[in-house]
């Protein structure tokens, strides 16, 4: 398939998925959202980095890691072009951390060459990886999730782990292609629970949970604080009980 194709196809399928609340949304955050998802340019190193290192940072052709003051109400944009992501949650914690490796067929691939963003205070934080498919990068983010914070986590290509337990606020997750894997403690892990496939399969493993396939849209109510929502352009989507 022509790459220009399989990218209008990714970006098809992540308009379907939202296609539910198009009409709540303004043009201006449409634009944001399409912007984020845009992974024309992975193949490519980035040109302009906007990331400052810290003394106490891992910079390294093959690992990056570092961390920073993050506080449980803050607001985070995630966009990870082609990548396997965990967010993982400490709701005790005051700090964000980021971890990335690439793997040993990764070659000659520098994970500096494809950091755009790396922008984090403590009450806001933006980070933008643009990976491409031979770099067979992992993503490992961590930070609390608290109940006035609102997360923004965008993937392009790969899969993405996620266990909402001991999370709150608002949290949005968008898979162009790939699967999420979403582990929860029961229904004490939202308020409400939004969930769009464009073209995909929701398996829902809960006790008295039922599956869908291409087109799947759900609302779920739930005994927790926040809000969770789930688009997968093309993909698959799994939930599990922690």
């Amino acid at each position: 398939m022509r790459k220009s194709l399989c990218y209008a196809l990714i970006f098809a399928a992540t308009l379907t998925a939202h296609a539910y609340q198009s009409a709540q949304k303004s043009q201006s955050n449409q634009n944001s959202q399409s912007e984020s998802m845009d992974c024309t340019d992975s193949d490519k190193p980035i040109t302009t980095h906007d990331y400052t290192a810290a003394p106490a940072d891992i910079v390294q052709p093959h690992h990056l890691e570092l961390t920073r003051p993050f506080d449980t109400s803050a607001k985070l944009k995630l966009h990870i072009c082609r990548a396997d992501l965990r967010v993982n949650i400490q709701p005790d914690s005051s700090q964000i951390k980021l971890t990335v490796l690439l793997n040993s067929e990764s070659g000659s691939y520098n994970i500096a060459n494809y950091i755009k963003t790396i922008r984090i205070q403590p009450d806001k934080g933006v980070i933008q990886l643009n990976f491409p498919k031979g770099a067979h990068a992992t993503v490992t983010v961590t930070l609390p999730m608290g109940l006035n914070s609102d997360n923004e986590i965008n993937l392009g290509y790969g899969n993405l782990n996620f266990n909402a337990a001991g999370s709150a606020g608002h949290r949005e997750f968008n898979v162009g292609m790939g699967q999420m894997d979403l582990l929860l403690d029961k229904d004490k892990s939202y308020a409400k629970m939004a969930v769009n496939i464009g073209l995909g399969t929701l398996h829902d493993h809960r006790p008295g949970g039922s599956d869908g396939h291409v087109n799947v849209t759900k609302v779920y109510p739930g005994t927790g604080a926040g809000s969770l929502e789930i688009n997968v352009g093309m993909g698959i989507l799994d939930i599990r009980n922690d």
